[in-house]
């Protein structure tokens, strides 16, 4: 009785060309075939990103308008009597307070508008050179994802174009101070008109 021990055949892949270490060969399993690989040879091209030329405007009026339109929304909650609302809750009252509407109809305004204004952006954009700017229809979700999208591809087609980001952040900081301030004058006239009871 023999026992013959068969080496396990070299499976198929990729391996070193016997006559070029530098390139590989490839193997299917019984023999070598033509087919080479060339690692040193990129095998995707590379695309480039379509950039503009440095005299190519990276701001419009519509983005402005984008970013600064959110301000409407804080000047107008500057003039809410968040006092009289905090008293008139605790007192009970129900219903909508029509002191509010003006207030809801400014906040929808602006969330309607912000989109038709980043469609002309984008319009702008083209005519100006930009292939493929940032989509107008992400102002939907939020104003801050268009206006971040669109400085991001901006800046990356010419080098700059991220002022209106930092505006917009000054903005949202902004509102946060005015919110707290007018939340914090509302707690204090509700700590104030709460009878204090003894035990």
């Amino acid at each position: 009785m023999t026992d013959s021990v068969e080496t396990p055949a070299t499976p198929p892949a990729w391996y070193p060309d016997p006559a070029d270490a530098t390139r590989l060969r490839w193997w299917d399993g019984g023999q070598w075939t033509a087919h080479l690989h060339d690692p040193s040879v990129a095998q995707q091209p590379v695309v480039s990103t379509p950039t503009v030329g440095p005299q190519t405007p990276v701001y419009n009026g519509f983005i402005w308008a984008i970013v600064l339109l959110p301000l409407l929304s804080s000047i107008a909650f500057l003039t809410f009597d968040m006092n009289a609302y905090a008293i008139r809750s605790l007192s009970g009252e129900r219903g909508v307070s029509l002191a509010t509407v003006p207030y809801s109809l400014l906040g929808w305004a602006i969330y309607l508008v912000i989109p038709l204004l980043a469609y002309f952006d984008r319009r702008r954009l083209q005519r100006d050179g930009y292939v493929r700017p940032f989509h107008w229809a992400w102002a939907f979700l939020n104003s801050a994802v268009y206006v971040i999208g669109r400085s991001v591809v901006v800046k990356r087609r010419s080098g700059r174009g991220l002022a209106p980001i930092w505006i917009w952040a000054a903005i949202v900081l902004v509102s946060i101070a005015i919110a707290v301030i007018k939340t914090a004058g509302a707690v204090a006239t509700i700590v104030s008109t709460v009878p204090v009871t003894s035990s």
